[in-house]
This record gives C-alpha cells, structure tokens and sequence, in this order.
C-alpha cells in the first residue's frame, strides 16, 4: 500500500487593501514516499482526487461539448472519468459508474476512506494509507 503524509502550515496574510485585515490562512502539503510533494488546492475529496490520480498517471484535460463550451476530465489512455461539483458535493462519473459525495469531511479518516474508495474503484488505484504529518 502506498503511504502519504499531509502537512499544513499556518500563516498570517495581508488583506491586500488598507481597509482589509490580516486574515488566517493554512496551506497544505501531501508528501509521497518517493520524497515528492505536492501543494493542495484544499484539505478536501476533490484536491486529494486530484493530486493522487495525477501522481499515477492521469492527467486533466479539456473535451469540447459543444460551440465555446468544455468540459474538464481526467483521462488515462482510453479512460475518461468527469468530476463534476455540485454545490458541497462532488460526483465522478465513468460510462458505467458514478460516485457522488460531498468534498468535505469533519473527521480525516472518513475524508481518506472516501478518497480511497474513489481511487479504487474509478481510478482502479490501490488505495494509499495516508497520515497526518506531525512536526
């Protein structure tokens, strides 16, 4: 099984305008055991997705549905998959298959079952143990 580390750094920002306050902001990092890391849009199923199917070889791409429109899918070889975000949730979706569920999770271990549920059966991923790094 493929293991993973998040990390998280928090840090004070300017509000970019001398009316707007130093805000909180906290970055979060997911570190592989072959000493690569990657930086997450956010600590949710669809940055995790994301992130761990890009690290085994699928890659984003644009499909033009129609005049100026398209669609962004994850594609490897003959496989397409869409996410598609819904409000809070987020489904993913194969000609066969579909998974809907919502991106955020107050508990990380139900955050990480479902990402590996997505990895397995969608991506046909082993799914990887992932832990929150402590500094």
């Amino acid at each position: 099984m493929p293991k993973a580390a998040i990390s998280s750094r928090a840090f004070l920002v300017d509000g970019g305008c001398n009316a707007c306050k130093m805000q909180n902001t906290e970055t979060f990092t997911i570190h592989f055991e072959d000493h690569l890391s990657e930086v997450l849009d956010n600590f949710d199923v669809p940055s995790l997705v994301q992130t761990l199917v890009q690290k085994n070889g699928w890659r984003e791409t644009v499909i033009p549905t129609g005049i100026g429109e398209e669609t962004i899918v994850l594609k490897k070889g003959n496989d397409v998959i869409e996410p598609k975000p819904l409000g809070d949730q987020i489904i993913y979706q194969t000609a066969s298959q579909r998974i809907q569920t919502q991106k955020n999770f107050d508990d990380n271990d139900q955050l990480f079952d479902q990402v590996n549920q997505i990895l397995a059966r969608l991506f046909k991923i082993d799914p990887y143990e992932i832990r929150i790094a402590v500094d």
